[in-house]
């Protein structure tokens, strides 16, 4: 497997501003980098959709040193730490890592943030997207946080998120760390969980509408393969499939909600 090109050091940690500004929605004013909380008041009225255990994470510490992982970061000069783990790239090096099919997958989580982001249920606030990690942490984007087309750019902009907990690194915060773990980030809220493992199928648009009229988040899987962590598992309150229980890319996932939200947004106009 060849070695994906990586982006130079400026490219991987900046937004461009012709890709990140021109914010429609409210964005978090406070400055603490580990934690922006979200105000229970803005989720109320809105649809929660959540990527969950998302394949995304920086070059853990243990294959820093690993040849592969090495090479890379010297060719751009950054440290390890410094760089996605990403699977076109790292794949011997991640063998080596506990669970290592689930994890390395920035992929997954750009073409899913591509189908929600940016659309107009989520920049007029009726819906808001969050990215569960599989440390725990949830990430927040504001409604108008335009995500980089560029595969490239995304990985250095996540890559940024990651080490200081929001982007950019001053001012208001486009992308930040709304919680430490899921379970403080749902509260009271109930979770639906969309698995091709569940016994009841609902479509997209009826999922959608209950979420609404229940405050509850939407959440499915944005990890190659494998099933949810028993963490995961707890905190659901309802498990459905859709398209028949096929097994869907987590960005086919993503349209189908995309989708249901738009025919919500009709509905609710009218």
């Amino acid at each position: 497997m060849d070695e994906a090109e990586v982006p130079r050091r400026d490219e991987r940690t900046q937004i461009n501003e012709d890709e990140r500004l021109g914010t429609n929605g409210r964005v978090s004013e406070s400055t603490d980098e580990e934690a922006l909380p979200i105000a229970e008041d803005e989720l109320m009225a809105k649809v929660t959709v959540v990527l969950l255990e998302a394949a995304l994470e920086l070059i853990p510490e243990q294959i820093a040193g690993h040849p592969q992982v090495v090479r890379t970061a010297r060719r751009y000069g950054l440290r390890p730490g410094e760089m996605l783990l990403d699977a076109g790239i790292h794949w011997k090096a991640m063998r080596s890592l506990e669970a290592w099919w689930r994890r390395g997958r920035p992929d997954i989580v750009h073409l899913s943030l591509l189908n929600l982001l940016e659309k107009a249920p989520v920049r007029e606030g009726l819906a808001e997207v969050f990215v569960h990690l599989q440390d725990g942490r949830v990430i927040a984007f504001s409604p108008g946080v335009r995500v980089p087309k560029n595969y490239d750019r995304f990985k250095g902009l996540m890559a940024q998120v990651l080490r200081l907990g929001r982007a950019p690194p001053e001012g208001e915060p486009l992308i930040w760390t709304a919680a430490k773990d899921l379970r403080g980030f749902l509260g009271n809220r109930g979770l639906i969980l969309l698995s091709e493992d569940a016994e009841v199928e609902e479509r997209p648009a009826d999922i959608v509408r209950e979420a609404y009229e229940t405050e509850s988040a939407i959440g499915f899987g944005a990890f190659p393969r494998g099933p949810f962590s028993k963490d995961v598992l707890s905190l659901a309150t309802k498990m459905v499939r859709i398209r028949g229980g096929e097994p869907l890319k987590a960005w086919d996932v993503a349209c189908a909600l995309s989708c249901a939200l738009y025919d919500l947004a009709e509905r609710l106009k009218g």
